[in-house]
C-alpha cells in the first residue's frame, strides 16, 4: 500500500493528537515508506529516505538553536518524508529554530498536541505498509541496527536494556541466570510503576552457547514485539559474552550513571535517558526528578559511610534512586511529586540519620535543587544542590533540610559579595550601624536583621534575641535615628535593607570561614 503523509496524520491513532501542520505542503503526494521513532540527535545517518519520524524531541534538549536547525537540515538531506513532534513530554512548544528551518528546507513538520503511544502509530502504519512476516523482518533488522549502534558507542547491558524499553514502548528487564536483576524495573517493588496486566514476553539470552539470563518485556506478545525481543536478545547475548558474562549490579550501574551526569562523561541527553531506563528510573506523569546533596555535620562520618546510609535510606523512602559519592559529596537523584518535595526530603534525611546512628552517629544536612523534568536535566540541577548545601552549611548549619528555592537570593548574590558595587550598596544602607557595632559591639545590625526576619513583630524579635522588649525598643529607636528614619512600611526601603542584610550575612559567614 502507498501511504502518504496526509493519510498518516488522518489515521485515528494520530488524529486524536490534534496534528498541526506548521511546515510543508502537498502532503497528499508525499509518500511514507516507513514510520520510525527516535530521540537520537544524529538519527539522520541511520535513515534512508521516505521515513516519517516520530519524536518527543528528547535528543534536542540542551542543544543550541543552530544545532536544532542542523538536525532538521540533515533529515531533509536524506529525504525524510515528515517529522512529527509530540509536544508536552519534552517541549511545551516547538523549540526555537525548528519551524523556521523546516520551512526553509521544505521538510513537513507536524506538531502533535496530544500524547500518542508511538508504538500504536507504528503498528497501525506498518501493518498498512507491509503486514505479517515482512514487517517482523524489517522490525528485527531496524532493532538490531539501533542496538548495535548503541553498543558501538559504549552502552553496556544496562544502557542497551534502557534503549530497548524505548524501542519496544514498554518496560524491559534483564535478569541473569540466577534470577538477579541486571537492568530494568523489578515487578515486586511497590514504589515502581505498576506492571501491565498482560502476560510478560520472556526470551532467553544466550551467551557463548549457554543460557546467560532472560529478557522480559512487560507487554502482551505480538509478532512485532517478539521480533524486537528476539533481536535484542541476540545483541544482549553478544555483549554478555564480550564482557565475560559478568553483569554489572544495578547499584553499580546507578552509581556510574550519577557520576557520569555530574562529571560530564556522556555523549548526549539520549544516552542518559536510556541508561536511566535501564537502571530502573522512569519519570511517571505528575512526577519530576530531583537532585539532592547529603552532607554530614560531624567529621566522624566519612563520605563512604554516609553513602551507604543514603543508599539504604533511599531504598526505603525514595524508591528507585541514584546514589554516589562525588568529590566528597554524597549525591542522590530521585523521582518525586513536586508538591511533596519538602516532606519527602525530610523523611529521607531522618532515614539517613537513623542509618548513621548504627555506625558513626551524627546528623546530616540534605539540600535539594529545584525539581526538573527528566534525568538529562539533572546535569544543571546538581550544581544547584551542591551550592545550596555549601551556603546552608555557612548560613544555617543547624538546618536538616534546605531547598534551593529557600536560598535563591543567596545563590544570586554569593558570587557578588566581594564586588565593589555591592559592597558600596551595603555600606550605603547599613554603614552607620556597621561602624557603631564595630566600635561598641552593640549588635544593631543583628537586631535589624532579626526584626525583619520576624515580620516586624517586636515580641518575636525580642524572644529571638533573648532581650526584654524595652531593650528592643531602645535599639530600634537608635537604629532609626542612625539611619535617618526607619520607614519599613515603604516597600522599596524595606527591600533595600533586606537585600543589604542578606549580603551582610554572606560577607560575615565568608569572613568567619564557616
Amino acid at each position: 500500500m502507498n501511504l502518504t503523509v496526509a493519510q498518516l496524520i488522518a489515521l485515528p491513532v494520530l488524529a486524536r493528537a490534534r496534528p498541526e501542520i506548521v511546515s510543508g505542503h502537498d502532503l497528499e503526494a508525499r509518500e511514507v515508506r516507513w514510520v520510525h521513532t527516535s530521540e537520537i540527535y544524529e538519527i539522520s545517518s541511520l535513515l534512508h529516505g521516505g521515513e516519517a519520524l516520530l519524536t518527543t524531541g528528547l535528543g534536542l534538549v540542551a542543544l543550541s538553536p543552530d544545532a536544532r536547525r542542523s538536525y532538521i537540515a540533515d533529515l531533509a538531506k536524506v529525504g525524510v518524508a515528515a517529522v512529527l513532534l509530540e509536544l508536552g513530554r519534552t517541549f511545551p512548544e516547538a523549540p526555537e529554530g525548528l519551524v523556521d528551518e523546516a520551512r526553509r528546507v521544505g521538510l513537513p513538520l507536524i506538531l502533535l498536541h496530544g500524547v500518542v503511544p508511538f508504538i500504536e502509530v507504528t503498528e497501525v502504519a506498518h501493518a498498512l505498509l507491509l503486514g505479517g512476516e515482512l514487517e517482523a523482518l524489517r522490525v528485527s533488522s531496524a532493532v538490531t541496527e539501533r542496538l548495535l549502534q548503541a553498543l558501538g558507542e559504549g552502552s553496556g547491558l544496562v544502557g542497551l536494556t534502557g534503549l530497548l524499553s524505548e524501542i519496544a514502548g514498554c518496560p524491559a528487564s534483564l535478569y541473569a541466570a540466577d534470577s538477579s536483576l541486571v537492568a530494568g524495573v523489578p515487578l515486586d517493588l511497590p514504589h515502581e510503576p505498576a506492571p501491565s496486566e498482560a502476560t510478560p514476553l520472556r526470551v532467553a539470552v544466550i551467551a557463548a552457547g549457554t543460557v546467560w539470563g532472560e529478557l522480559v518485556l512487560e507487554a502482551e506478545a505480538s509478532p512485532r514485539l517478539r521480533a524486537i525481543a528476539e533481536s535484542a536478545a541476540h545483541v544482549l547475548g553478544a555483549e554478555a559474552a564480550r564482557s565475560h558474562a559478568i553483569p554489572v549490579s544495578r547499584d553499580q550501574a546507578r552509581t556510574e550513571l550519577l557520576r557520569d551526569i555530574v562529571t560530564g562523561r556522556y555523549t548526549g541527553a539520549a544516552e542518559l535517558a536510556t541508561r536511566a531506563l535501564g537502571a530502573g528510573l522512569t519519570v511517571r506523569p505528575d512526577h519530576k526528578t530531583v537532585a539532592l546533596c547529603v552532607r554530614p555535620r560531624s567529621a566522624r562520618s566519612a563520605a563512604s559511610t554516609v553513602m551507604i546510609a543514603a543508599r539504604e535510606a533511599a531504598r526505603r523512602v525514595l524508591g528507585a534512586a541514584l546514589v554516589a559519592e562525588v568529590e566528597g559529596d554524597v549525591l542522590v537523584a530521585a523521582i518525586i511529586r513536586p508538591a511533596e518535595l519538602r516532606p519527602v526530603v525530610a523523611r529521607f534525611a531522618h532515614a539517613v540519620e537513623a542509618e548513621l546512628r548504627s555506625t558513626s552517629g551524627g546528623g546530616v544536612m540534605v539540600s535539594a535543587a529545584q525539581p526538573v523534568d527528566d534525568i538529562p536535566a539533572l546535569v544543571s540541577a546538581f550544581p544547584s544542590a551542591r551550592e545550596t548545601a555549601r551556603l546552608a552549611m555557612r548560613l544555617t548549619p543547624a538546618a536538616q533540610v534546605v531547598l534551593a528555592m529557600d536560598f535563591a537570593l543567596y545563590q544570586l548574590l554569593s558570587s557578588l559579595v566581594d564586588d565593589e558595587v555591592l559592597e558600596r550598596f551595603v555600606n550605603d544602607q547599613l554603614g552607620p550601624l556597621l561602624t557603631h557595632d564595630a566600635r561598641t559591639g552593640a549588635g544593631l545590625v543583628m537586631t535589624l536583621d532579626s526584626y525583619l526576619a520576624a515580620g516586624l513583630s517586636k515580641t518575636k524579635t525580642a524572644e529571638a534575641l533573648g532581650i526584654r522588649r524595652q531593650t528592643l525598643y531602645g535599639r530600634l529607636e537608635r537604629i532609626s535615628r542612625m539611619l535617618g528614619g526607619l520607614d519599613l512600611d515603604n516597600r522599596e526601603r524595606r527591600t533595600a535593607l533586606d537585600l543589604a542584610l542578606v549580603s551582610w550575612r554572606l560577607r560575615v559567614s565568608a569572613a568567619s570561614g564557616s
